[in-house]
């Protein structure tokens, strides 16, 4: 008799898990009882099993993680998503790895549902405030681009990896606009720190975060986990000491009647005004001021250090369209101009090589998780309330029938029949929607002076000329082109 009611209960459980869960979503591979999918996905290469389920799913598909998560990825389905149910999906899904790395929902990526738009807001007014859009930050990218030049050319054609002084002076802007001071180019200062974002993140992946997910009663029990988790949450402890170290400095000197000198004492202003007892939670609370200026520096940096990375590689690889560039710039700006943000219409090939850059190398592997706030009706499926969303656009950027031969560097894509530089609206490096980057009008500004000088003062080329580095990666917080040399040659 138990025994038939065991199976009763089993046959009951395997109806409920796939059957009835799963009618009334987007087809997807079969999940597995409590993980899912999640037997079949590799993190480091999750980009490229993505299209490959694409490609046997379509444009929308539930992957299972262990619960089920809505992929998308296809141009009309996400213009729909963000558009018709922009307010709906623009929720993140919460776990207690949170409070380990990120100290709860706090920041600007990850924000509380209840603060996270007034805070968004106030990132967007501060960064205005201190120069984004505006020639006062040209003249810092400027100083940053001049350094490195000077670095390069000090180089003599020594074969270097790049990597360093490109995390280097991207994270000096953003250093400024946050501390309200810079580093020297040859400190290791931005990068240890930026290491640390990297090693704390490698929680997210760990095993141990997968048993908490479907047992959470273990996570009273971190003791199981190991040496590789506990190191990850040691670092995220020193990434979290780096800025509560800035906060002190900047209380112990800020005129709170005077006019903020960074981001760091615009927060503490308001905070004294809003949170004047100092309370421990709350969107003015020393947690948020943490996790703000932990997004601003780590996805500040990484994302745009990475694509300029991959601008000089996909230049290696292609030298005929290196030469193209910087025969645009010699003929319109000149070899010792500075180059200014009021010169990029002026170079439409140049805007089609980035915007071609920005395309192919996708340097976020899986697009940040989104949370459907309310039930919604989305492409025939109704969707329920608290369903994780994940809006993939490097589908759109692959897709043969949107890009023709889609892996190839072909930066004539997005140029007309008079060569005028086309903006693609089916290119969105820093995603859309109510959650999309922050930081874009910043990022754009340093790709395009950056990348702009650098070629307009040097060439890139292989260490070996008879071995171009591979088309390898490797995956932390961004998806890392593998560690390569190049021979920086001075342009005469």
């Amino acid at each position: 008799m138990f025994g038939v009611i065991l199976i009763s209960l089993f046959a009951i459980y395997i109806f409920h898990q796939f059957y009835w869960r799963r009618m009334n979503l987007p087809p997807g591979p079969m999940p597995l009882p409590l993980i899912g999918n999640l037997n079949i996905l590799d993190i480091n290469g999750i980009d490229t099993q993505l299209l490959q389920l694409k490609k046997q799913y379509g444009n929308v598909f539930t992957l299972w993680i262990p619960t089920p998560a809505i992929v998308v990825g296809g141009l009309q389905q996400l213009q729909t998503i963000f558009t018709k149910n922009g307010d709906n999906v623009a929720g993140r899904p919460y776990s207690f790895i949170m409070d380990e790395i990120f100290m709860g929902p706090y920041g600007i990526v990850y924000g509380h549902d209840s603060f996270w738009k007034s805070q968004r807001k106030f990132v967007l007014h501060v960064l205005r405030d201190f120069g984004v859009g505006k020639p006062i930050l040209e003249d810092a990218i400027q100083i940053q681009a001049a350094d490195v030049c000077n670095y390069f050319k000090s180089l003599n054609g020594k074969p270097i990896s790049v990597k360093k002084v490109l995390v280097t002076c991207v994270g000096n802007i953003i250093y400024q606009l946050i501390f309200g001071t810079t580093i020297p180019l040859d400190s290791t200062l931005i990068h240890e720190k930026e290491q640390l974002a990297v090693n704390a993140s490698a929680a997210f992946r760990h095993p141990f975060v997968l048993l908490v997910t479907l047992f959470p009663f273990l996570k009273n029990f971190r003791f199981l986990a190991g040496k590789t988790y506990h190191d990850s949450i040691e670092c995220s402890v020193a990434f979290a000491n780096f800025f509560k170290n800035h906060i002190k400095e900047h209380r112990e000197t800020i005129n709170y009647e005077g006019e903020p000198r960074d981001y760091t004492d615009a927060f503490l202003i308001e905070q004294r005004k809003q949170n004047p007892t100092l309370k421990d939670e709350g969107e003015w609370s020393d947690k948020q001021l943490i996790g703000a200026l932990s997004d601003l520096f780590g996805a500040g940096i990484e994302t745009t250090a990475t694509t300029l990375e991959m601008f000089i590689y996909y230049m290696i690889h292609n030298p005929d369209i290196q030469k193209k560039i910087q025969e645009e710039i010699d003929r319109v700006i000149g070899k010792d101009k500075i180059i200014r943000m009021a010169d990029q219409p002026k170079l439409p090939y140049f805007n089609a090589c980035l915007q071609e850059v920005q395309r192919l190398a996708v340097v976020i592997p899986m697009n940040l998780l989104h949370r459907t706030t309310k039930s919604i009706t989305f492409d025939g499926y109704v969707i329920p309330k608290d369903t994780i969303i994940i809006p993939q656009f490097e589908m759109v950027h692959k897709d043969e029938k949107e890009f023709p031969d889609p892996w190839k560097f072909n930066p004539a894509r997005f140029l007309d029949a008079k060569n005028n530089f086309v903006k693609d609206d089916r290119v969105t490096p820093f995603s859309v929607g109510k959650r999309a980057c922050v930081g874009e009008a910043l990022a754009r500004m340093e790709l395009f002076i950056f990348a702009a000088t650098f070629f307009q003062r040097f060439e890139f080329h292989a260490e070996d000329p008879k071995k171009l580095p591979p088309f390898e990666f490797h995956y932390t917080l961004v998806k890392n082109i593998k560690i390569f040399n190049c021979r920086i040659i001075e342009r005469k």
